[in-house]
């Protein structure tokens, strides 16, 4: 009988913490539960201690809220020129909807994962092999934006994404690898031609620049020359003209006091005669351009020279 008693004791012991056991949750932090009740969605639990009926309420599972790492298998794609390459991607996501991540989709992390794939080979499709390979940033761009509209309809919150290696064949490496030497031939022929063109433009500017400075110099040299002839021939010219002015000064001066003189003198005919001719030689040796003539020509004739000139003119 008392081993009877003692073994009820024991069942109900075990049946009770049994049943504290299922009304206690504990939630940790970065996870939430979700509860049912007969197979109903009643509410969420977040992080913390909770206390439930059991039977009438039950725990369907955790949910991490945190931020998950995902890697995607390595998937073959066919770019715009018709080179298949194998991309791999990672994606970075979170649950944002607890509800609609357990109860609206059966698989909302390889539902994901597809919508990834295909739009992955759609945006691979319009993008040549050279665009794959130097555009992953652009990728990754234009797949987070195709895709974080769709996922949000899961549940689910996708914070980056990420293309990992990009890999072709062999055959299609050999052939970049030979474009590439090709291209940088081409450059660098391309670019020793303009070395030199630029070489030939730059002497031939020099020197058409030197001829161009050279013919100035000239031109200016010339015009000075000239400037100077022109400066010293004036200056000659004003002196000539300041000269005969003062030696015509001086020879009207030496008349005038001759004339005075002989007015004066009070000589004879004869002798003013011969004091005339003296005074016509003096005129003549001078170096000025001046002519004196008698006030009446026909006393030319009573010179003895003049006369003698005068009569062998007629005579011829």
């Amino acid at each position: 009988m008392l081993i009877a008693n003692i073994i009820l004791i024991i069942i109900l012991l075990a049946v009770i913490t049994l049943l504290i056991s299922k009304m206690v949750i504990i939630v940790q932090q970065g996870e939430v539960k979700v509860i049912e009740s007969f197979g109903k969605y009643v509410r969420t639990l977040d992080p913390g201690l909770h206390f439930l009926i059991p039977v009438l309420y039950t725990v369907r599972g955790k949910v991490s809220l945190k931020q998950t790492p995902l890697e995607i298998e390595p998937q073959s794609v066919i770019t715009k020129d018709n080179v298949i390459v194998k991309i791999d991607e990672a994606i970075k996501y979170h649950v944002t909807d607890v509800r609609a991540f357990v109860y609206d989709n059966e698989d909302s992390v390889t539902s994901m994962i597809q919508d990834c794939q295909s739009n992955l080979r759609g945006i691979i499709g319009k993008m040549d092999l050279n665009e794959v390979l130097n555009g992953t940033e652009e990728i990754n761009t234009s797949l987070y934006d195709s895709v974080k509209d769709i996922t949000a309809g899961y549940g689910l919150s996708i914070d980056r994404i990420n293309i990992g290696e990009i890999s072709v064949s062999d055959e299609i490496i050999n052939s970049m690898n030979k474009l590439i030497t090709a291209s940088r031939d081409k450059e660098s022929a391309i670019t020793i031609s303009e070395g030199r063109k630029q070489s030939v433009i730059l002497e031939s500017e020099a020197k058409a620049s030197e001829m161009e400075i050279d013919a100035e110099a000239r031109a200016k040299q010339s015009m000075i020359d000239a400037q100077a002839r022109a400066n010293r021939m004036q200056i000659d010219a004003e002196a000539e003209a300041s000269k005969i002015a003062v030696l015509t000064e001086a020879d009207k001066r030496r008349i005038i006091e001759l004339n005075k003189a002989i007015k004066e003198s009070e000589l004879d005919e004869k002798a003013l005669s011969y004091l005339g001719i003296q005074a016509f030689r003096d005129v003549v040796k001078s170096n000025t351009n001046t002519v004196i003539l008698p006030s009446n020509m026909t006393e030319l004739g009573n010179i003895p020279v003049v006369k003698e000139l005068w009569n062998k003119g007629n005579q011829e």
